[in-house]
């Protein structure tokens, strides 16, 4: 074979971006090039439709100077050009880390479920503790049981992790302001067993997340901030493989933080941590490798790739900054519980895939990929076998891990991680100017930042700008409910409170102190106690709202569902279609959609010539409210006629589907309401619909 048979389009001319976009300008009519093919994303950069190699010259620094800030040694952008991906922990032949999260009630229950995940793939656990464990106190309260595994002390512990060897599957805590004392716990465990040299637990002391999602810390964070980066430092003696720290950034994003908000808000967090722990004497590279990041993963797949390697790369700057060359970064990722569903639960297994596809391929060291049902209660199973399959199928089926950073070379990737970088480390510098992190929190200027973020957020969902399959797109009113496991909690409250009998230990408020302690049956709440004392030096604020995509959807469909139980009959609207199928049945199928999105049946047929047929048809159906859907022509010629004629047949209320145009005044006069287009507002339109019609 020759050199010139290989070149196949040798006749043709070289192509360009300036001969793509003559080109694709020309395709649009007229059309603005930046409206239809330019993304305009959240975070306020764009994205374009296409990218060539000449978007990658130069690095950061070069392309936006005004990062740059002359007195700080941070200020220094991150340079493009260096490496996203993290080589240094997790080898290509092995994958990253599948970890599963557990959180029920019941100790039995979750040992169970964690022998038969382990046995089927996943490599590590995520352990959450409950609502009354996590705020320091035991097994009496209305809160134990809520919201995780009710462990209380080293005896429960021990019972939910029967049969785990702690040196081979990694546990990572999720313990609340209650941290501390879920470690002694953890750690009092560690020491029984034989060899413990090659554990890698994850303690996850995180005050700064937990004070914001949970709205307490048992002092003051400045306080907290002290205690922890000296827990960390005894954390690195005593387990030299443990990370002590995380920074969950998913209460931020989950609240409605864009991408780059919530990277800035790590950066800063993490900053926060890596100081307190050099403050204590810890050496810079061990501080750093104490710390890791837990981030959450939307369904914008190339976004989630970019900001893992954003997240890489401008940590590593900050580290370089530090002094620190060559330190990996651990990143755990995690399925937003933002994107997670109740309707239509069966789309989520999509959404988690995408969510697990893109945490792998952006390089994370372990993801979690939440069960479909993980909004709707426990999760059985059947849902915890399909979220661990989804990750080994992408693994040993795909094979996505045996690439060093499958997205690298990417042009448009590496300049969305560009784009991502640069916007997240220029509210990164603003944070810092402005007193760092705690003082951001402390003076509610970042709540009120991402207040406004998730306002602006719901207005696109709720106008369908922003769609959500199953919940806003093609609704399934008539879908079979999935039913999660309802434990007996007043059971479960009684037995933890049978087994709690703390021994009278006198304990220190050192972590040795407090493992000593947890060996010999001290609960967390004595822990907690001893460890914090007068409980009015807490710190207590708002919880950030946890928001979920699909919720304003959700509250209607409640709403409607309930009514059907309660009378039989789902609210309905009767379609008042005009002419044959083929002129009517597209705006028919619009207002289908769009009424369903709230639980609202649309009543069917095929089409009426005239008012008289349509008013017979409507007060048959036994409707109150009237939708007319046809076309433009049709519209014209007869939506006065047939508005006229459905107001005697009683209508209380009509929509029209289709954006009325100048003739808004002329319909409005024959008696049609309110009318419905792209762009209409469905949850504002079907909640007036639900209050109309009198559903509770």
């Amino acid at each position: 074979m020759t050199d010139q048979s290989l070149k196949l389009a040798s006749e043709f001319p070289p192509a360009d971006y300036a001969a793509w976009r003559k080109l694709a300008e020309a395709a649009l009519n007229g059309a603005p090039f930046d409206k239809k093919l330019v993304t305009h994303l959240r975070d306020g950069f764009d994205v374009q439709p296409i990218y060539t190699a000449d978007d990658l010259d130069g690095d950061i620094a070069q392309i936006h100077p005004s990062l740059i800030a002359t007195n700080s040694q941070l200020a220094a952008a991150p340079n493009a050009n260096e490496k996203t991906t993290n080589t240094g922990a997790n080898p290509a032949a092995t994958g990253w880390d599948i970890r599963q999260l557990h959180a029920h009630p019941s100790p039995k229950a979750v040992n169970d479920a964690i022998l038969e995940d382990l046995e089927s793939g996943v490599t590590s656990i995520l352990l959450r503790f409950d609502h009354a464990a996590r705020f320091g106190r035991g097994a009496r309260g209305d809160d134990a049981g809520l919201g995780g595994v009710m462990v209380y002390n080293l005896d429960d512990l021990n019972h939910t992790l029967n049969g785990v060897y702690t040196n081979l599957a990694p546990i990572a805590l999720d313990a609340g302001a209650a941290t501390i004392p879920c470690a002694a716990l953890l750690a009092a465990r560690m020491a029984r067993e034989d060899d413990i040299s090659d554990a890698a637990p994850a303690f996850n002391f995180d005050p700064i997340s937990t004070y914001v999602a949970e709205g307490y810390c048992p002092t003051d964070l400045t306080t907290a901030l002290k205690q922890t980066g000296s827990f960390a430092r005894t954390m690195a003696d005593k387990f030299p493989n443990a990370t002590a720290i995380t920074v969950n950034s998913t209460p931020w994003y989950n609240a409605g933080a864009t991408d780059s908000m919530e990277l800035a808000i790590s950066l800063a967090t993490g900053l926060a941590y890596f100081r307190a722990m050099v403050d204590t004497g810890m050496e810079g590279a061990k501080a750093a490798t104490s710390i890791t990041f837990t981030t959450a993963i939307g369904t914008d797949f190339f976004a989630g790739i970019a900001k893992l390697r954003a997240l890489r790369l401008m940590w590593r700057r900050i580290l370089q900054a530090s002094g620190i060359e060559g330190c990996p970064i651990t990143i755990n990722a995690i399925s937003a519980e933002q994107i997670i569903s109740k309707v239509d639960p069966w789309v989520n297994m999509l959404r988690t895939t995408v969510t697990s596809f893109a945490g792998g391929l952006g390089g994370a060291d372990s993801v979690v990929c939440l069960p479909y049902d993980h909004a709707i209660g426990l999760p059985d199973g059947f849902s915890r076998r399909i979220a661990r399959n989804t990750q080994l199928i992408l693994q040993e089926e795909s094979n996505v891990h045996r690439v060093i950073d499958p997205a690298g070379g990417s042009w448009f990737i590496e300049n969305l991680t560009r784009d991502l970088a640069l916007n997240a480390w220029q509210k990164f510098q603003s944070i810092e100017d402005n007193g760092g992190i705690i003082n951001a929190v402390e003076n509610g200027s970042l709540v009120a930042e991402i207040t406004d973020l998730w306002q602006k957020r719901e207005s696109r969902l709720a106008t369908r700008r922003d769609p959500l399959t199953g919940v806003s797109e093609f609704p399934n009113i008539d879908e079979a409910a999935v039913h999660c496991e309802t434990p007996d909690i007043t059971v479960l409250r009684t037995a933890a409170q049978n087994r709690a009998m703390p021994p009278d230990v006198k304990i220190g408020n050192d972590f040795s102190d407090l493992v000593t302690a947890a060996a010999k049956g001290a609960s967390i709440e004595q822990l907690f106690n001893a460890l914090y004392g007068d409980p009015s030096s807490a710190s207590r604020i708002p919880p950030l709202p946890q928001h979920r995509l699909s919720e304003a959807f959700e509250a209607n469909r409640r709403r409607a569902s309930a009514h059907k139980m309660e009378t039989g009959t789902a609210p309905q609207i009767f379609l008042c279609n005009i002419s044959k199928v083929a002129d009517h049945t597209a705006r028919a199928m619009f207002a289908r959609n769009f009424f369903g999105a709230g639980g609202i049946e649309a009543i069917p047929n095929n089409g009426f010539a005239n008012g008289h047929d349509a008013a017979i048809a409507f007060k048959q159906s036994g409707a109150k409210i009237a939708i007319i859907c046809g076309s433009d022509t049709q519209y014209a010629e007869h939506a006065a006629e047939m508005a006229k004629s459905l107001n005697a047949a009683g209508a209380r209320k009509i929509y029209l589907a289709g954006h009325p145009g100048d003739n808004r005044g002329a319909f409005e006069a024959a008696g049609i309401n309110d009318f419905i287009f792209v762009g209409s507002d469905v949850v504002a339109t079907t909640t007036a619909v639900l209050d109309h019609l009198g559903v509770k």
